[in-house]
């Protein structure tokens, strides 16, 4: 494998961590509410529960998957719709000023860490997991679905 795609698998093992991270943490943590989300008044409750039953384990499954480099294009691309999502939701709470309030987004870990994200820090990891999102989806070696993780792969 040459550099670039070391870099490459190096910026979706990262991006992996970081879903798998938040998505631990939310799991452990699910009686409390762990995001602050802005629903337009036209979106119905079963958006806001799906997302707060379901999200953890979807950024965990996204995070494993990357992690191994099992589809990884594919799932970068799922994971990358999910980012745009966090940016505009983190986008509007900071524009209400709401910047500094947490938002839990790691859940328990935060509390692990004894350390609490604020929105304004959220959207700057989000911002940096959009460019590691965007670099495994353009420059990851192989098909768009392959199935072949990075580590099985001959030098």
């Amino acid at each position: 494998m040459t550099r670039l795609n070391w870099l490459v698998v190096g910026a979706g093992i990262i991006l992996g961590l970081i879903f798998l991270a938040a998505g631990l943490g939310k799991t452990l943590n699910q009686t409390e509410s762990f995001v602050i989300f802005v629903f337009p008044e036209f979106l119905p409750t079963v958006v806001d529960k799906f997302i707060f039953r379901w999200l953890s384990y979807i950024e965990i499954v996204i995070g494993v998957l990357l992690i191994a480099g099992i589809a990884a294009r594919l799932v970068a691309s799922l994971g990358l719709a999910l980012i745009v999502g966090l940016i505009v939701n983190n986008g509007i709470l900071l524009a209400q000023g709401l910047g500094d309030k947490p938002c839990g987004c790691f859940g328990a870990a935060e509390s692990w860490a004894e350390y609490s994200l604020s929105v304004a820090g959220a959207l700057y990891i989000d911002v940096m997991m959009l460019v590691l999102g965007v670099m495994v989806l353009l420059f990851y070696q192989g098909k768009f679905i392959h199935f072949h993780p990075w580590f099985l792969r001959r030098a």
